[in-house]
């Protein structure tokens, strides 16, 4: 007590730094998690109202669509009577697929085809053109 008398009421010596930049990070730290939680709370609020008002009412002219194409999907039906193409519900379909598929009717290939490098590409001749033959050294 008389030390700080002789000197005019101040205290000359060194301030506690360790205690202060503890106490600054701290508060660093506290700032940067107010503003995400804040960030975060934002976002959600927005993405619900979002939801709420854009996304979440089902219009009429949707369920209307919707209820169309699961009549097409599950339904018999001529899709050009004149040129006799029908349209066959997907289940069919699917069913009519696996036996094809079974018996090894399918109309496409189904069996792994070997890649073909460069140099064999260039010795086979293209669809319509005529094969020729492979250019001589000399």
């Amino acid at each position: 007590m008389q030390d700080h008398k002789q000197h005019g009421g101040y205290d000359y010596g060194e301030p506690r730094s360790g205690l202060i930049a503890l106490f600054g990070i701290a508060a660093i730290v506290l700032v940067v998690a107010a503003v995400f939680a804040i960030q975060t709370y934002y976002d959600h609020v927005r993405e619900k109202h979002l939801y709420e008002k854009v996304l979440a009412p089902v219009s009429d002219d949707l369920q209307s669509l919707r209820a169309k194409e699961d009549g097409e999907l599950h339904s018999y039906g001529y899709t050009d009577r004149d040129a006799g193409k029908v349209r066959i519900p997907i289940e069919r379909a699917m069913e009519l697929l696996e036996k094809e598929a079974a018996a090894g009717k399918l109309a496409y290939p189904t069996r792994p085809a070997p890649v073909k490098v460069a140099a064999q590409a260039e010795a086979q001749p293209q669809e319509g053109e005529a094969p020729h033959a492979p250019a001589s050294l000399d």
